[in-house]
């Protein structure tokens, strides 16, 4: 509960007419007048009916929040529904819905006025997404009082669910594909955790195998479950490296600007432009997504590594599953890393097969930088670098002199500026 200026007025008013009610037949030998003992009565009996009027003003009521998907893109609009029903025989004049998640934009806040008797509302609120990461769906705030303003009570509801904002990523078209990746070639005899084109074999069926992997003409010969086994697919795999340590980022403070206002006819839209924050690891991570889904969808398996404040390696997979493992391990990811890229490389590398091609995502411009793509051809690995200027995100970096040693090894190098087309930017190569 909530006490409004009014109510002192009131109260001054009480006090006032107590007092002068107390003193007058004191001073004067008359009899109180009535004007005094009305405004008393008055005062009290709007003080108790305003307070019964408040405290019954957020009962009553049943409160709902839904959305369909609970998981969506950034650049993406989230779609909301808020329902409030009053169950009471009794009108409310006014409610306030205060929306109190932490999802950036949301414009779920509503004031609903002249709910009648058993009588349900409902609203759209509709939030442009603009940050990755997860966001809680409450808690939501009931605010509502009596008719005069004395008193305002707040009824709190929980939290309806998290909303899961993966990054943006964009469709490219085409990305360097360093020379002698050929698909094909003479089975390594390793055993894949995924379906591939090799088969290697059958064993007896363990809890947990997907039925679509039970070999079933050996199963009714054996007369128990038997599983198919395959060997890694002897096409060269793709690892992309993300630089997360935290000294070699960079970020250019944005201005305070109030929640984008989504209406109903904007959201039919089709084209929709996205600014990512200036931040050189927010176009890191979106650039991330956009490699994976392109290297994804050519049929390659694709493999992810990350030193943040933990070691993220996802093992090389293909298809749908494994862009969708990504993109929520970048969902999650932050720039607060103590392992520099070169020594993340060091670690990795030699468990990485021959041949594979390597991109690494790194605003960094220190020389150990060609220390690792060095080693990376040393172990007959293919690197590709997309390279975040330092410079346009407020940082201090050669990029000139970055651009120069990298292509005078002839590695494919990409260059991502603050402000840049991302699909542009990533399809220019040379």
């Amino acid at each position: 509960m909530s006490v409004r200026r009014s109510f002192w007025a009131v109260l001054f008013l009480l006090i006032a007419g107590i007092v002068a009610a107390y003193f007058t037949p004191l001073v004067t030998g008359a009899k109180t007048p009535v004007f005094f003992t009305r405004l008393v009565y008055l005062c009290l009996l709007l003080i108790v009916v305003s307070w019964i009027w408040a405290a019954v003003s957020t009962r009553g009521f049943i409160f709902t929040r839904e959305a369909r998907v609970l998981r969506h893109q950034v650049g993406q609009v989230f779609e909301e529904r808020f329902r409030l029903q009053n169950r009471l025989p009794i009108i409310r004049l006014w409610v306030e819905i205060r929306d109190e998640s932490a999802l950036p934009g949301n414009s779920g806040s509503r004031v609903l006025s002249l709910i009648g008797p058993r009588q349900q509302r409902s609203y759209i609120a509709y939030t442009m997404l603009n940050r990755r990461g997860s966001f809680v769906l409450g808690p939501t705030l009931m605010v509502s009082g009596d008719p005069f303003g004395l008193f305002r009570f707040a009824a709190r509801q929980k939290s309806a669910g998290t909303l899961l904002v993966l990054p943006y990523y964009v469709n490219l078209v085409r990305f360097p594909s360093p020379v002698g990746m050929f698909p094909g070639g003479r089975a390594i005899q390793r055993r894949a955790n995924e379906i591939t084109p090799q088969a290697a074999g059958v064993r007896e069926y363990a809890p947990g195998d997907p039925l679509r992997r039970i070999h079933w003409p050996t199963s009714a010969r054996k007369d128990r479950l038997m599983t198919k086994e395959f060997e890694q697919d002897p096409q060269a795999d793709v690892w992309i490296f993300l630089d997360a340590y935290g000294p070699v980022h960079f970020r250019i403070p944005e201005e305070r600007v109030g929640a984008q206002r989504v209406d109903q006819l904007w959201v039919w839209q089709r084209q929709v432009e996205v600014k990512l924050p200036p931040d050189s690891f927010e176009y890191a991570v979106s650039a991330a997504g956009s490699i994976a889904n392109y290297y994804l969808k050519q049929g390659r398996t694709v493999g992810f590594v990350a030193a943040s404040d933990v070691l993220t390696v996802l093992s090389p997979e293909r298809g749908e599953r494994q862009l969708n493992k990504i993109l929520e391990t970048l969902t999650f990811l932050k720039s607060d890393g103590n392992l520099p890229l070169p020594a993340l490389v060091e670690t990795q590398a030699p468990n990485l097969p021959r041949a594979s091609t390597v991109v690494l995502i790194t605003p960094s411009t220190d020389v150990s930088i060609d220390l690792a793509i060095d080693y990376l051809i040393m172990r007959n690995l293919r690197p590709v670098v997309v390279w975040i200027d330092p410079a346009s995100f407020g940082g201090n970096g050669a990029g000139g002199d970055m651009e120069y040693r990298v292509r005078q090894r002839g590695i494919p190098m990409l260059t991502v500026v603050r402000d840049d087309d991302l699909k542009a930017a990533l399809e220019r190569f040379v």
